[in-house]
Protein backbone atom coordinates (compact mmCIF):
# COMPACT_ATOMS: atom_id res chain seq x y z
CA UNK A 1 0.00 0.00 0.00
CA UNK A 2 1.33 3.11 -1.11
CA UNK A 3 -0.03 6.95 0.49
CA UNK A 4 -0.54 10.29 -1.76
CA UNK A 5 -1.22 13.06 0.37
CA UNK A 6 -3.63 15.66 -1.06
CA UNK A 7 -2.86 19.44 -0.01
CA UNK A 8 -6.48 19.77 1.54
CA UNK A 9 -5.10 17.64 4.32
CA UNK A 10 -6.71 14.38 2.70
CA UNK A 11 -4.77 11.35 1.53
CA UNK A 12 -5.37 8.41 -0.72
CA UNK A 13 -4.34 4.69 -0.02
CA UNK A 14 -4.22 2.36 -2.59
CA UNK A 15 -2.47 -0.47 -3.48
CA UNK A 16 -0.01 -0.18 -6.88
CA UNK A 17 3.15 -1.67 -8.03
CA UNK A 18 4.63 2.00 -8.06
CA UNK A 19 7.97 2.07 -6.33
CA UNK A 20 7.87 4.09 -2.86
CA UNK A 21 10.13 6.97 -4.81
CA UNK A 22 8.03 6.77 -7.71
CA UNK A 23 4.95 7.83 -5.10
CA UNK A 24 6.90 10.50 -3.64
CA UNK A 25 7.45 12.27 -6.79
CA UNK A 26 4.07 12.10 -7.15
CA UNK A 27 3.12 13.97 -3.69
CA UNK A 28 6.29 16.58 -5.01
CA UNK A 29 4.47 17.20 -7.95
CA UNK A 30 0.87 17.64 -6.77
CA UNK A 31 2.74 20.73 -4.48
CA UNK A 32 4.15 21.54 -8.08
CA UNK A 33 0.69 21.25 -9.55
CA UNK A 34 0.36 25.09 -11.49
CA UNK A 35 -3.11 26.36 -11.62
CA UNK A 36 -3.85 29.13 -13.89
CA UNK A 37 -7.07 30.91 -14.97
CA UNK A 38 -8.98 27.67 -13.34
CA UNK A 39 -6.93 24.96 -15.77
CA UNK A 40 -4.20 22.99 -14.55
CA UNK A 41 -0.78 22.24 -15.55
CA UNK A 42 2.27 20.17 -14.95
CA UNK A 43 5.75 21.76 -15.11
CA UNK A 44 7.99 19.77 -17.69
CA UNK A 45 10.66 19.09 -14.88
CA UNK A 46 8.19 17.42 -13.02
CA UNK A 47 6.87 14.63 -15.01
CA UNK A 48 9.61 12.02 -14.42
CA UNK A 49 7.34 10.37 -11.44
CA UNK A 50 4.40 10.04 -13.93
CA UNK A 51 6.47 8.01 -16.45
CA UNK A 52 7.88 6.11 -13.91
CA UNK A 53 11.45 7.13 -14.62
CA UNK A 54 14.12 8.33 -11.73
CA UNK A 55 15.34 11.45 -14.48
CA UNK A 56 14.10 14.57 -15.51
CA UNK A 57 15.78 14.38 -18.88
CA UNK A 58 14.62 10.82 -19.68
CA UNK A 59 10.95 12.36 -18.78
CA UNK A 60 11.99 15.30 -21.31
CA UNK A 61 13.10 12.65 -23.78
CA UNK A 62 9.50 10.48 -23.74
CA UNK A 63 7.67 14.38 -24.33
CA UNK A 64 10.05 15.07 -27.24
CA UNK A 65 9.53 11.31 -28.96
CA UNK A 66 5.94 11.61 -29.09
CA UNK A 67 5.65 15.07 -29.70
CA UNK A 68 2.65 13.82 -32.75
CA UNK A 69 0.65 13.10 -29.64
CA UNK A 70 1.39 15.89 -26.61
CA UNK A 71 2.50 18.81 -28.98
CA UNK A 72 -1.38 20.46 -29.20
CA UNK A 73 -1.17 20.37 -25.11
CA UNK A 74 2.48 21.97 -24.54
CA UNK A 75 2.17 25.40 -23.63
CA UNK A 76 5.33 27.60 -23.61
CA UNK A 77 4.86 30.92 -22.12
CA UNK A 78 7.35 32.42 -19.78
CA UNK A 79 4.84 35.66 -18.31
CA UNK A 80 1.96 33.04 -17.79
CA UNK A 81 4.22 31.04 -15.92
CA UNK A 82 6.44 33.36 -14.42
CA UNK A 83 5.40 33.37 -10.97
CA UNK A 84 5.83 29.60 -10.97
CA UNK A 85 9.44 29.94 -11.87
CA UNK A 86 9.13 27.87 -14.85
CA UNK A 87 8.35 28.86 -18.85
CA UNK A 88 6.48 25.77 -20.22
CA UNK A 89 4.31 23.01 -18.88
CA UNK A 90 1.78 20.99 -20.03
CA UNK A 91 -2.05 20.00 -19.80
CA UNK A 92 -2.86 17.31 -18.42
CA UNK A 93 -4.68 15.38 -20.80
CA UNK A 94 -1.92 15.28 -22.87
CA UNK A 95 -0.26 12.84 -20.36
CA UNK A 96 -3.36 11.28 -19.99
CA UNK A 97 -3.05 10.54 -24.23
CA UNK A 98 0.94 10.04 -23.59
CA UNK A 99 0.01 7.63 -20.84
CA UNK A 100 -2.26 5.20 -22.78
CA UNK A 101 -0.04 5.13 -25.41
CA UNK A 102 2.88 4.39 -23.48
CA UNK A 103 0.94 1.66 -21.69
CA UNK A 104 -0.34 0.36 -25.49
CA UNK A 105 3.74 0.46 -26.62
CA UNK A 106 5.07 -1.30 -23.61
CA UNK A 107 2.94 -4.47 -22.43
CA UNK A 108 5.19 -5.13 -19.52
CA UNK A 109 4.57 -1.88 -17.84
CA UNK A 110 1.32 -1.03 -19.22
CA UNK A 111 -0.29 -1.12 -15.37
CA UNK A 112 2.17 0.91 -13.76
CA UNK A 113 1.17 3.45 -16.51
CA UNK A 114 -2.97 3.00 -16.09
CA UNK A 115 -1.99 3.31 -12.46
CA UNK A 116 0.20 6.54 -12.67
CA UNK A 117 -2.69 7.89 -15.17
CA UNK A 118 -5.17 7.46 -12.53
CA UNK A 119 -3.45 8.92 -9.71
CA UNK A 120 -2.37 11.64 -11.63
CA UNK A 121 -6.16 12.54 -12.25
CA UNK A 122 -7.14 11.98 -9.04
CA UNK A 123 -4.05 14.78 -7.71
CA UNK A 124 -5.53 17.03 -10.26
CA UNK A 125 -9.13 16.43 -9.24
CA UNK A 126 -8.87 17.62 -5.35
CA UNK A 127 -6.53 20.10 -5.99
CA UNK A 128 -7.90 22.78 -3.54
CA UNK A 129 -7.45 26.25 -5.98
CA UNK A 130 -8.97 23.47 -9.13
CA UNK A 131 -11.93 22.67 -6.63
CA UNK A 132 -12.27 26.65 -5.69
CA UNK A 133 -12.63 27.24 -9.03
CA UNK A 134 -15.21 24.76 -10.00
CA UNK A 135 -16.95 25.72 -7.32
CA UNK A 136 -16.78 29.33 -8.54
CA UNK A 137 -17.94 28.28 -11.78
CA UNK A 138 -21.20 26.27 -10.70
CA UNK A 139 -22.26 29.19 -8.70
CA UNK A 140 -21.95 31.57 -11.14
CA UNK A 141 -23.37 29.16 -13.20
CA UNK A 142 -26.57 28.55 -11.03
CA UNK A 143 -26.64 32.13 -11.08
CA UNK A 144 -27.50 32.68 -15.22
CA UNK A 145 -29.62 29.70 -14.91
CA UNK A 146 -31.77 30.73 -12.41
CA UNK A 147 -31.67 34.59 -13.88
CA UNK A 148 -32.67 32.69 -17.23
CA UNK A 149 -35.28 30.60 -16.42
CA UNK A 150 -36.95 33.45 -14.26
CA UNK A 151 -37.10 35.67 -17.08
CA UNK A 152 -38.74 32.93 -19.27
CA UNK A 153 -41.46 32.18 -16.78
CA UNK A 154 -42.29 35.84 -17.15
CA UNK A 155 -42.70 36.16 -20.51
CA UNK A 156 -44.54 33.32 -21.43
CA UNK A 157 -47.90 33.42 -19.84
CA UNK A 158 -49.11 29.78 -22.00
CA UNK A 159 -47.70 26.42 -21.87
CA UNK A 160 -45.75 26.35 -25.48
CA UNK A 161 -46.50 22.55 -25.25
CA UNK A 162 -50.45 22.25 -24.83
CA UNK A 163 -50.91 26.29 -25.26
CA UNK A 164 -53.42 26.82 -22.79
CA UNK A 165 -52.79 29.77 -20.51
CA UNK A 166 -51.26 28.77 -16.89
CA UNK A 167 -53.72 30.28 -14.19
CA UNK A 168 -52.31 31.47 -10.77
CA UNK A 169 -51.91 27.44 -9.16
CA UNK A 170 -50.49 26.32 -11.78
CA UNK A 171 -46.67 24.85 -12.05
CA UNK A 172 -44.78 26.56 -14.84
CA UNK A 173 -41.65 24.40 -15.56
CA UNK A 174 -38.30 25.04 -17.71
CA UNK A 175 -37.60 21.97 -19.84
CA UNK A 176 -34.24 21.41 -21.56
CA UNK A 177 -35.09 20.37 -25.55
CA UNK A 178 -31.61 18.54 -25.47
CA UNK A 179 -30.38 17.37 -22.37
CA UNK A 180 -28.23 19.04 -20.57
CA UNK A 181 -26.07 15.98 -19.63
CA UNK A 182 -25.61 15.19 -22.47
CA UNK A 183 -24.39 18.96 -23.78
CA UNK A 184 -24.14 20.86 -20.77
CA UNK A 185 -23.37 24.27 -23.26
CA UNK A 186 -26.96 24.22 -23.76
CA UNK A 187 -27.66 24.33 -20.50
CA UNK A 188 -29.13 27.96 -20.44
CA UNK A 189 -29.35 28.61 -23.99
CA UNK A 190 -32.81 30.12 -24.73
CA UNK A 191 -33.30 28.51 -27.76
CA UNK A 192 -32.75 25.23 -25.89
CA UNK A 193 -35.58 25.75 -23.47
CA UNK A 194 -39.13 25.94 -23.17
CA UNK A 195 -41.71 27.01 -20.62
CA UNK A 196 -44.67 24.03 -19.87
CA UNK A 197 -46.93 22.72 -17.85
CA UNK A 198 -45.38 20.88 -14.62
CA UNK A 199 -47.86 18.12 -14.60
CA UNK A 200 -46.14 17.66 -18.70
CA UNK A 201 -43.34 17.66 -17.74
CA UNK A 202 -43.47 15.28 -15.16
CA UNK A 203 -45.33 12.92 -17.68
CA UNK A 204 -43.28 13.41 -20.08
CA UNK A 205 -39.84 12.13 -17.77
CA UNK A 206 -41.99 9.41 -17.22
CA UNK A 207 -42.63 8.37 -20.87
CA UNK A 208 -38.35 8.82 -21.71
CA UNK A 209 -38.08 6.31 -18.45
CA UNK A 210 -40.25 3.97 -19.69
CA UNK A 211 -39.75 3.99 -23.46
CA UNK A 212 -36.43 4.33 -22.72
CA UNK A 213 -35.41 7.84 -25.02
CA UNK A 214 -32.82 9.98 -24.77
CA UNK A 215 -33.84 14.11 -24.19
CA UNK A 216 -33.44 15.21 -27.23
CA UNK A 217 -35.43 17.29 -29.64
CA UNK A 218 -36.46 14.70 -31.99
CA UNK A 219 -38.16 12.84 -29.08
CA UNK A 220 -39.81 15.81 -27.37
CA UNK A 221 -40.96 15.71 -30.98
CA UNK A 222 -42.17 12.32 -30.73
CA UNK A 223 -44.17 12.79 -27.49
CA UNK A 224 -45.90 16.30 -28.82
CA UNK A 225 -47.20 14.31 -31.77
CA UNK A 226 -48.31 11.44 -29.36
CA UNK A 227 -50.52 13.73 -27.10
CA UNK A 228 -51.75 15.93 -29.99
CA UNK A 229 -49.39 19.05 -28.68
CA UNK A 230 -47.91 22.17 -30.77
CA UNK A 231 -44.73 21.44 -32.60
CA UNK A 232 -44.17 25.49 -32.90
CA UNK A 233 -41.71 25.40 -29.98
CA UNK A 234 -39.71 22.96 -30.63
Amino acid sequence: MHEIKLEDGGKLVLETTLTQGQVSKFNNLNRRLIVVDGSAFIPLDELHGVFLTNSREKAKAIINNYQDVVKNFLVKDKIKFEKFGVSSAIQPVGIYNLLEVLAKDNPKKAGEYRASLALLAYIIAKHPQIKLNADIQAKQQEVKRSSAFASLKRAHKFCQLCELPFMNNDEKHVHHIEGKSEDPSKAIDIDNLIVIQGYIHHDYHDFLSKQKLPISRATLKYYAKLKNYSLKAI
